[in-house]
């Protein structure tokens, strides 16, 4: 290993751990007590550390963060190696990517992305795969927020680098597992739906969902809400995934729309975005007025601006959900165990548009 390869290498651990202590680096890496020394000794000329006795720790102080604008890591040599595994990287995901992948250039850390086609049994081959090439800590998006996954508990503690889940939550893990998940709070943001149009008169809101990860949390947060209120019982019902030359999803929404007029139902929440647009061509299709006859709200807010009628739609936090995510893994790569698991939640915002 060349000097400055040796440098980068205790810099790194400096800025993860908050300090080096020289006996313990020694054993852990093979190299001498005065190799480490003499090491540290010029990373102190360059202003980048601060000796103390037995070791050294950051300048300022012994938990300063680590950032790319402290200097200490860039795109071509990082801090660290932080992998982010998604279902896929398309349609919800991109503004998650985003927000990680900002978070990740200004910290100087290198992010590396892995995809699951929503397959469960990927997902324990990408985490193996991204801790065996190198990655610090992951990342893992899912498709199963509500699913108690004995074998990925197994996969994350066989790693051996921290995990911070993303848009799913944590219940269920073995408490021994010391797991971080950030996740945009889609029970809340379903409230916010209901709120909207209950404020706006309507006395019973009907729901429909795609089967996605989404969809659980925010029938939860239906529930309340029309509990809250004291609603009128309105139609639940789910869409399955699209298929292609599969006509099924306008069935749906045709029996969606005559449950709810059934029912004297006149307004609804619909996730996501692309189906809600659906339930408005059919609403209108029926020669019935939105938002005078009819009110909706998507979840999602992808492309809901764009519809004949400009959709009021619920707009998860994504972007600050990943960059959250990738500042989270980077507070356990530098406090491992010092610092309780956190259980992050970021609340959705609601976009008003005509259709309500």
């Amino acid at each position: 290993m060349i000097a400055e390869e040796r440098r980068e290498r205790i810099l790194r651990e400096i800025v993860m751990r908050g300090r080096i202590e020289v006996g313990d680096f020694a054993a852990r890496t093979g190299l001498s007590g005065m190799t480490i020394r003499r090491d540290l000794a010029v990373l102190a000329d360059r202003g980048l550390i601060r000796r103390v006795h037995g070791g050294a720790v950051l300048p300022d102080t012994a938990e300063a963060p680590a950032t790319g604008v402290r200097g200490i890591g860039s795109s071509t040599r990082p801090l660290a190696t932080i992998g982010l595994i998604v279902p896929d990287a398309g349609y919800y995901f991109p503004p998650l990517i985003r927000g990680a992948s900002e978070a990740a250039l200004a910290a100087g850390v290198r992010l590396v992305l892995g995809t699951t086609n929503y397959d469960p049994a990927e997902e324990t081959r990408q985490l193996h795969r991204l801790s065996a090439g190198g990655a610090d800590a992951t990342m893992l998006v899912t498709a199963r927020p509500d699913v108690v996954d004995q074998e990925l508990w197994r996969a994350i503690a066989a790693v051996e680098t921290p995990v911070v889940l993303v848009e799913r939550a944590a219940d269920g893990a073995p408490t021994s597992l010391r797991i971080d998940a950030v996740r945009s709070d889609h029970a809340f943001g379903a409230e916010l739906a209901v709120d909207h149009l209950a404020e706006r008169g309507h006395r019973s809101v009907g729901l429909l969902c795609r089967e996605t990860a989404t969809a659980p949390w925010i029938a939860k947060g239906h529930r309340r809400a029309v509990e809250r209120h004291g609603l009128a019982s309105a139609p639940v019902m789910t869409a399955p995934s699209p298929r292609w030359g599969d006509d099924s999803r306008a069935d749906v929404l045709r029996e969606f729309l005559d449950a709810c007029l059934a029912e004297g139902v006149r307004a609804a929440v619909v996730l996501p975005d692309e189906l809600a647009i659906g339930l408005l061509s059919v609403v209108e299709e029926r020669g019935l007025r939105v938002p005078e006859d009819f009110s909706i709200v998507a979840y999602d807010d992808e492309v809901a601006a764009l519809a004949s009628v400009p959709l009021t739609a619920v707009d998860p936090p994504r972007t600050a959900v990943g960059r959250r995510a990738l500042e989270t893994a980077l507070m356990r790569l530098e406090r491992r165990d010092d610092a309780p698991a956190h259980r992050i939640k970021l609340a959705p915002s609601l976009h008003v548009r005509e259709s309500s």
